[in-house]
């Protein structure tokens, strides 16, 4: 997983909702449009972050309509900074309610995001300790070499 995605899943993690737009200055912004946002598109679409607004990809799935990655980040682009409207490529996005905002929209960590984090901490201890037990043998075997050379030559 990119840093940028593990940056975002960490925060989610730590602060258990964040609005788009406290998620939107964590995303670096190379190209200043929705190529930015690809990578929360991607993880919302692959269920490692829940959004207030996305249907269950089950009913998607048995109307007929999918939802690709592309439209959510047009979305997510054109609503990380907007009050109650906004529009992008054709697209327009609008919000009503009491105090709601279309960048105030709150997401949350899902289960599957949290397995993920896990998933990835143990693998790092796990290459950690492979590491250093690898390191340890070695210099083990370094030092029998030496005692059984030294001992050899005695004899």
């Amino acid at each position: 997983m990119n840093t940028t995605a593990m940056k975002i899943l960490l925060a989610l993690e730590r602060h258990g909702e964040l609005t788009l737009e406290e998620i939107s200055k964590l995303i670096p912004k190379r190209h200043g449009d929705h190529r930015d946002f690809y990578v929360l598109a991607s993880l919302i679409k692959r269920g490692l972050v829940d959004d207030p607004w996305m249907p269950d990809e089950k009913i998607n799935q048995s109307s007929g309509q999918s939802s690709k990655e592309q439209l959510l980040a047009w979305k997510l682009y054109a609503m990380s900074s907007a009050e109650g409207t906004a529009s992008y490529k054709n697209h327009h996005y609008a919000i009503h309610g009491n105090g709601e905002t279309l960048k105030g929209q709150i997401f949350s960590i899902s289960g599957v995001g949290e397995i993920a984090i896990s998933e990835s901490r143990t693998k790092r201890f796990d290459r950690a300790f492979t590491i250093g037990s690898g390191i340890l043998i070695g210099i083990a075997v370094a030092l029998a070499a030496v005692l059984i050379e030294r001992y050899a030559k005695g004899f």
